[in-house]
């Protein structure tokens, strides 16, 4: 696959703000559909949603072409995919139309895009927000320092009107002080960081061993609830079941016995009988990257496949 995403632009009418050392001005094209071509990296637990439904956060991996990714086992013992160099992992915002397993259709807006790209020199982070119908941001190298004065510069321009931002004096500087806020790249992602339901993590899933959560949780069948936004989008899922991987369950309160919150749990081979949508795409997702991988992750993750395909087989 190949990237579509960035490209550096002088404008004619407007010049390339001038920026602290270290960091790149990068605009992109602000269709919602222009990461169809990506790998989708689908999360069995489904991101948290907006009281009205319409935003959407959706995970899409571009890769090199024919490259088969290498797989290792990190210091927990758990199989890790390691990225090559050319890659580029984009964490998109969307929102548009109502409903939990809806897809992106032109009249999406992009609301916010963080990407990691992988390079010879090491690992890029890129953000991107919508700027009068393009994207505009910023392209610099990860690192807790250079990740805060990104911030900084991103919450300005909320300020100055450079990126879209809302109308009314506390209504901008409550959102350019949020885009600052968030902006702690590195920190977040913290390689093989360990899951936190205790309610108090902004983020409660684990990483792999490159910080990432989404490539981890395409493997697993179940996983925490993310509470980053007011809805979660699971509710009513017929398919998932609350569980509690150490101790009781309270089912009402789903949380469990040692004051933990409950992970959910998907049924994957109930949910492709039913051909659920969310099942079907977690599905595609899992078999898209098992094509890409060395004979290890295929093997180390063979039951996860298995579950796919078993579902669908003919019974005797």
């Amino acid at each position: 696959m190949r990237a579509v995403l960035l490209v550096v632009l002088v404008f004619g009418c407007q010049s390339a703000p001038k920026l602290p050392a270290g960091m790149e001005f990068v605009t992109a094209s602000a269709n919602p559909l222009q990461w169809r071509s990506s790998l989708s990296v689908v999360s069995p637990v489904r991101p948290p949603t907006s009281v009205d439904g319409r935003v959407h956060i959706a995970v899409a991996l571009n890769l090199p072409e024919r490259e088969v990714l290498s797989t290792s086992l990190d210091a927990r013992g758990e199989r890790t995919v390691k990225l090559p160099v050319g890659t580029v992992a984009s964490r998109i915002e969307y929102r548009g139309t109502a409903g939990v397993d809806a897809l992106p259709e032109a009249s999406w807006k992009v609301l916010d895009v963080r990407q990691f790209e992988w390079t010879a020199s090491g690992l890029q982070c890129v953000v991107l927000r919508p700027a009068g119908g393009v994207l505009k941001g910023l392209r610099w190298s990860c690192g807790a320092h250079a990740d805060a004065r990104a911030g900084e510069v991103l919450s300005a321009w909320v300020q100055k009107g450079f990126i879209d931002a809302p109308e009314g004096e506390a209504e901008r500087s409550a959102a350019a002080k949020r885009l600052g806020a968030i902006n702690a790249c590195v920190g977040c992602h913290v390689p093989s960081r360990l899951e936190d339901r205790t309610g108090r993590a902004v983020v409660q899933r684990a990483t792999d061993a490159q910080g990432l959560f989404s490539l981890r949780s395409l493997w697993r069948d179940d996983d925490p609830v993310e509470r980053y936004r007011p809805v979660d989008a699971n509710v009513n899922d017929d398919f998932m079941t609350p569980v509690c991987p150490e101790s009781e369950i309270d089912l009402r309160a789903q949380r469990c016995a040692d004051g933990q919150l409950a992970r959910l749990r998907i049924d994957v081979a109930r949910g492709m009988r039913a051909a659920d949508p969310h099942v079907e795409r977690l599905c595609f997702a899992r078999r898209a990257l098992a094509s890409r991988l060395d004979s290890e992750g295929r093997a180390a993750w063979a039951a996860q496949l298995d579950e796919c395909e078993l579902a669908l087989a003919p019974s005797n």
